[in-house]
């Protein structure tokens, strides 16, 4: 599987809604190599903010919803109008011809994150987040990657429990640098030996 991955110095270079997104992600949930930076994230969520484009507003909608560090509070007034708000221009954003196929992508990741956690007017519904989130990461997305392994087959949230897809999928993210992915496995782990050594006693 080929696993879709960004350059930062190159996406600082692009000026687009699309990189202000991916840039403003990657220093929020430590991806494409970046270390985590608030901050930064901020600055460019805001950036795609001003020029409207849905997957910054939705960033902004959830940074709200969950709380970004210790420079954004939660405001669950405000997440669901910037949600609400996003919503329907996300749809837009997959439907228009003009995009690439990676922005598609990852538009339709972020529908699966309104139906897994149910944001803004959307019912949470794990069947559909599901098949979202699977049919992104069949097509390279690492986030939708990660979650198949950390959420989906792990938990059973929207399809069956199947622990050896949860590892699949949980290693494939690790083995292409996800630091949350690399966290989890330890993590993992460190629970799976202590349950050996507790069964051995």
């Amino acid at each position: 599987m080929d696993i879709i991955k960004f350059n930062l110095d190159e996406l600082e270079n692009q000026n687009t809604g699309f990189s202000y997104y991916l840039l403003g992600r990657s220093y929020d949930l430590e991806e494409n190599g970046a270390i985590q930076d608030y901050t930064k994230a901020l600055e460019y969520y805001l950036k795609g903010l001003n020029i409207d484009y849905p997957l910054c507003i939705y960033s902004l909608g959830i940074s709200y919803e969950l709380g970004l560090g210790e420079i954004l509070s939660i405001d669950k007034n405000k997440s669901k109008e910037l949600l609400n708000n996003a919503y329907p221009k996300i749809i837009k954003l997959i439907n228009n011809p003009n995009i690439s196929d990676t922005e598609r992508i990852y538009a339709k990741f972020v529908t699966g994150a309104y139906y897994y956690f149910g944001l803004g007017n959307i019912e949470k519904d794990y069947n559909k987040a599901f098949q979202i989130i699977k049919e992104c990461a069949d097509k390279g997305h690492i986030a939708a990657i990660y979650d198949l392994g950390a959420n989906f087959y792990f938990n059973g949230n929207g399809t069956d429990i199947n622990y050896d897809l949860a590892d699949y999928y949980l290693n494939l993210a690790k083995e292409n640098g996800l630091k949350r992915a690399m966290d989890l496995c330890k993590s993992r782990s460190k629970i799976k030996k202590k349950s050996e050594r507790d069964n051995n006693e």
